[in-house]
């Protein structure tokens, strides 16, 4: 069984409208590799699970074609389906806006797409390119990391490796999306990559988005950095009150108030990589608590026995509360979190720092005890 899905196409699930443009689309495909008969699907992919047909038109010669008109330009996928195997496929997102517009799909050669005709759609198809690189690299790492065989000084310095890939392929992301904020490709990556760029570059964006393009998502993004802003570093932080899993009711307040330093820390049990920090939290908890440094996690579950499993499995001896509402948790709408592992550090009632991790949290920590 065979399937090609091109990194953008499984990260980047949000669809984004932008400006709106004259006249209609002809978006010209072909695809290498295709028999006569076979399908290509215009889809709107809401959710990993959740995709919506908006047309549906057969291969050709190698070849396939979708007209119409697009009042808005907006992210879009392209999904070749093999008729004689259902199992292979190529999906490929880009931008969907009016004027015409080249796709190329490769089955034989695995290559997932290549697009032109309009500037952002020649941005994602670079932008890609640089994806697929670093992609296969980290493919590479993640085998290490996973092979028992392989010893522990091998696994770090592959885990190290992996950290240094995701810090470029962020500073690629950056650039990307500085360069096109004005149009459809920018703004998609923006609003699906938010939560790992850093709070003062997201808000430059935003900023930088043309006025006359109001759109569901962007204003929601909008909506989340206004909130953000009241508890951004410089701010006075912003008081929690939710039970401890024993049930009884504990506030934020109450934990700062016996702490120099303080760290509000969001997380949940079902959180892939707040459970991969969480070693790191907890190294930084048992180096600095005698000094005055302090936690209080704000899970983010919905099953208070997950919770109560997650927080003894790892070794979480600081105070912990939860509403157990998941991604409708209070504390976290107040903070503005709308990803996890996310951390606000806290020292005379300001908050000093947000979502700090590994070395960068442990010398934070020191410094503020320091001063």
């Amino acid at each position: 069984m065979k399937k090609i899905l091109s990194f953008a196409a499984l990260a980047a699930m949000l669809c984004v409208a932008a400006c709106q443009k004259d006249g209609g689309y002809k978006v010209t495909g072909t695809v290498t590799g295709a028999e006569d008969g076979d399908t290509v699907v215009l889809a709107e992919v809401r959710s990993m699970f959740e995709i919506d047909t908006l047309q549906t038109v057969f291969v050709k010669g190698g070849k396939f074609v979708f007209e119409g008109t697009q009042d808005t330009a907006a992210i879009r996928y392209v999904i070749w389906k093999s008729n004689n195997n259902p199992e292979l496929l190529v999906a490929a997102q880009f931008a969907l806006e009016n004027g015409d517009i080249t796709i190329k799909l490769d089955t034989a050669q695995n290559t997932v797409a290549e697009l032109s005709g309009t500037p952002a759609n020649e941005a994602l198809t670079a932008l890609a390119k640089q994806e697929r690189e670093l992609n296969t690299q980290a493919q590479g790492l993640f085998e290490v990391m996973n092979d028992t065989a392989v010893t522990d000084e091998a696994k770090a310095d592959a885990e190290q490796k992996m950290n240094a890939l995701q810090e470029q392929m962020t500073s690629i992301y950056k650039e990307f999306i500085a360069a096109n904020i004005t149009n459809i490709a920018g703004q998609s990556y923006l609003v699906n990559y938010a939560g790992m760029l850093g709070d003062e570059f997201v808000t430059e964006q935003i900023a930088a988005v043309p006025e006359d393009c109001p759109y569901d998502d962007m204003k929601a993004l909008r909506e989340m950095y206004e909130v953000k802003a009241a508890t951004a570093v410089g701010q006075h932080y912003k008081d929690i009150k939710a039970n401890t899993p024993e049930g009884a009711e504990l506030a934020v307040s109450e934990v700062a108030a016996g702490a120099k330093v303080l760290m509000i820390d969001f997380w949940a049990s079902w959180c892939g990589p707040c459970r991969a920090e969480m070693p790191h939290v907890k190294a930084a908890y048992d180096k600095f608590h005698a000094q005055g440094f302090d936690i209080i996690g704000v899970s983010l579950d919905q099953d208070a026995n997950d919770w109560k499993q997650a927080i003894a499995d790892l070794g979480m001896a600081w105070p912990q509360i939860s509403d157990l509402k998941g991604w409708e948790c209070e504390g976290a709408d107040i903070y503005g979190v709308r990803s996890i592992p996310a951390t606000v550090l806290i020292k005379d009632g300001i908050i000093v720092a947000r979502d700090l991790r590994g070395d960068k949290l442990a010398e934070k920590i020191e410094e503020l005890l320091n001063d």
